[in-house]
């Protein structure tokens, strides 16, 4: 039923509909490359004069500008006049995306079809104090922006991944703090819990930041443009320089009453914590010995490990099957439609990949297909900015008093 009337059929509040009709057309162009006038009558259902109104409201914006039409066969092509097209302005602002680690700060911004501009990363001292770590985030982020030569004005969103946060409906915590258990002890960055982290980043950006756990993050990157692209109910196991795990329900990161879900590696039986100080520890004994500095223990280890060295092989395949298991908790809990490996470690290729497989194939009900990470290093930063852009567009989207 066109949008012109109310649903009872009598003439609605004018203004509302106006506002809910513009809200139609903004995402018809959200949800497509580029549309006609027809096409936007057709997709929001309304008359031709309303359809020009919107259109001209959405131009006047800078929302929305004319562009050529879509490239067709000649034998196709329809006689006479060719209908103008129009798109949506994916450089009409921008959202920046970081992550703010042991080992690096990152920041990467996108335009608002989430298409990366820029990236900029800095490596950090793992000892580096919290305030000097959120000022080296902050400096990422706006070299990032000059690279793009974008405005700081012109950005419309931000949001931070960052290790031992959660995102909980009453605000940012670390997950030590949260009425979640006792005694829990997850890595976290030195001194953060002593800091307003979104305060501080929002401060130095002069725009209001979001905190969220960077493993969630990354599950949601890989969602959006990584190896599960094509799947809606993932489990992603995060293995780096530490251990972490994700799970997405529908496309969306399922964050858990107190933002909570999908920390087992809390758990002490799973013996996370164990496996990955004996990684860390024959990582440094490499380093040590052929004089790299910190921060590449788990590719070194790997290194080893494929040149056959049975230490590394040994704590390479317990660290593999102690994810697993990790993994196997999570996919009979919710049964997942694909397992995703991702973080740094997942580099490794087969010789994590298959002991994983191994493991999870003895633990679980069902076969469920593993998958590599396509994101990199990059994954973080990535899934910073889809948050951001999903607030930015729900924002573009919103409709008052409705």
């Amino acid at each position: 039923m066109s949008q012109d009337r109310a649903h009872d059929g009598r003439t609605g509040d004018s203004s509302l509909l106006r506002r809910l009709n513009l809200s139609a057309a903004l995402g018809a162009f959200l949800a497509a490359e580029s549309l006609t006038l027809r096409e936007l009558r057709a997709v929001v259902g309304v008359s031709r004069p309303t359809a020009e109104d919107l259109l001209s409201e959405l131009l006047t914006e800078a929302r929305v500008e004319e562009t050529s039409p879509p490239r067709t066969p000649s034998s196709t092509r329809a006689a006479g006049r060719p209908a103008r097209h129009f798109r949506f302005r994916a450089e009409s602002g921008y959202v920046a995306g970081l992550d703010i680690g042991a080992h690096k700060a990152m920041a990467v911004v996108t335009d608002l079809r989430g298409n990366p501009l820029a990236t900029h990363r800095v490596s950090l001292d793992p000892s580096l104090e919290a305030r000097d770590r959120v000022r080296a985030a902050i400096d990422a982020a706006q070299a990032s922006w000059s690279q793009a030569r974008i405005a700081p004005a012109d950005i419309t969103g931000i949001a931070c991944g960052v290790t031992g946060a959660l995102r909980a409906g009453e605000g940012v915590h670390d997950v030590r703090e949260g009425p979640v258990g006792s005694a829990l002890a997850p890595y976290s960055l030195p001194g953060f819990t002593e800091i307003d982290l979104a305060g501080e980043l929002s401060a130095g950006l002069g725009r209001p930041v979001a905190v969220a756990n960077d493993v969630k993050l990354a599950a949601l990157a890989e969602h959006w443009k990584g190896a599960a692209r094509d799947h809606r109910d993932i489990v992603y196991m995060f293995a780096g320089h530490r251990a972490g795990a994700g799970v997405l329900i529908d496309g969306q990161v399922h964050q858990g009453r107190h933002g909570a879900a999908g920390e087992i590696g809390v758990f002490p039986a799973l013996g996370w914590a164990p496996a990955m100080e004996r990684l860390h520890a024959r990582g440094a004994a490499l380093a040590a010995a052929e004089g790299v500095g910190p921060g590449h223990e788990g590719e070194l280890v790997i290194a080893s490990a494929a040149r056959q060295d049975p230490e590394s092989l040994e704590v390479l395949i317990e660290f593999a099957e102690v994810l697993a298991r990790g993994a196997a908790v999570l996919a009979l809990a919710v049964d997942p439609e694909v397992i995703v490996l991702g973080g740094g470690m997942s580099r490794g290729g087969a010789i994590i990949a298959e002991p994983f497989r191994r493991e999870l194939a003895k633990l679980t009900l069902v076969p469920i297909e593993v998958i590599s990470s396509a994101m990199g290093a990059d994954s973080v930063a990535l899934g910073a900015a889809r948050m951001a852009l999903d607030t930015v567009v729900a924002e573009l989207l919103a409709v008052p008093g409705s």
